[in-house]
């Protein structure tokens, strides 16, 4: 009977007897969820910038418009930045860039002219480290569109 009762000491040890103290307490559903986060950011690993989805050279026809889409992996978030050749991109109205909480990234050119031809390289950078990927996007221009049609027939 004594083992018993020893039981049942050691159980009812573990189980507070009064209410947590209010500094360990949170105030709101707002604190709740910060405290959430914060102990999910301690146990993210962190790592470098890794491409786990590419984009590929790309061919458009003149007044159309371009799209090159990749996924960027990496804690902490990585900055990304956009190039043509050397180039920063500056988002306008000629170039959109999209970045979602998932590192889908994309880079949409509308109203492409030859002068938009060329090499274009996503750059991803946090404080391990960083990773590029660069494709090319070939503008067919109408002359030559037209001048291909001709020669066909």
């Amino acid at each position: 009977m004594l083992a018993g009762l020893s039981g049942r000491k050691t159980s009812l040890g573990n189980v507070p007897t009064s209410p947590p103290d209010s500094a360990e307490k949170p105030e709101t559903e707002a604190d709740e969820a910060k405290m959430l986060l914060e102990a999910v950011s301690e146990e993210r690993q962190c790592f470098k910038p890794y491409f786990s989805k590419t984009f590929k050279d790309t061919e458009v026809v003149e007044e159309s418009a371009a799209r090159f889409d990749c996924k960027i992996e990496g804690y902490p978030d990585p900055e990304v930045m956009w190039f043509k050749g050397e180039q920063p991109i500056k988002e306008s109205r000629h170039y959109q860039i999209e970045y979602d909480e998932d590192g889908n990234c994309s880079l949409i050119i509308s109203d492409v002219s030859a002068h938009d031809d060329g090499k274009y390289t996503c750059k991803a950078i946090n404080s391990l480290g960083e990773a590029t990927w660069t494709s090319e996007l070939i503008v067919e221009t109408r002359e030559e569109g037209e001048m291909s049609n001709t020669e066909s027939k």
